[in-house]
């Protein structure tokens, strides 16, 4: 049974989120001004270029975590080759819908 192997990764990785969540509610960050509004071509190709970022970053965090769990600690091979398409699908699905809400929501502020 692999249980016994997944338990610890999980339980710390739990415990260091509890953590996080704890320093959070001690010492808040600051919130920031309100950002302004897209204006130029250069703004929006920033934009772009951060949302670029942020989403390659969440896919490479999502096969990071599967190539640990599942290939070294489990020892499923195929898992890495899923999760690769399940993020290209999260990613063709999530970046649309965050792209529609963050118009609308402009528009409606604006």
């Amino acid at each position: 049974m692999t249980w016994p192997k997944v338990l610890a990764p999980v339980a710390s990785a739990y415990v260091v989120c509890a953590l996080f969540l704890l320093a959070a509610l001690r010492w808040p960050a600051p919130r920031p001004h309100r950002s302004r509004p897209l204006r130029t071509a250069g703004d929006l190709r920033r934009w772009f270029r951060h949302l670029a970022v942020t989403a390659a970053g969440g896919c490479v965090a999502l096969l990071a975590i599967v190539f640990v769990f599942s290939v070294l600690i489990v020892g499923e091979a195929g898992a890495l080759w899923s999760a690769a398409w399940s993020s290209l699908f999260l990613l063709a699905v999530a970046t649309p819908v965050f792209l529609a809400l963050s118009w609308a929501s402009g528009r409606r502020s604006g």
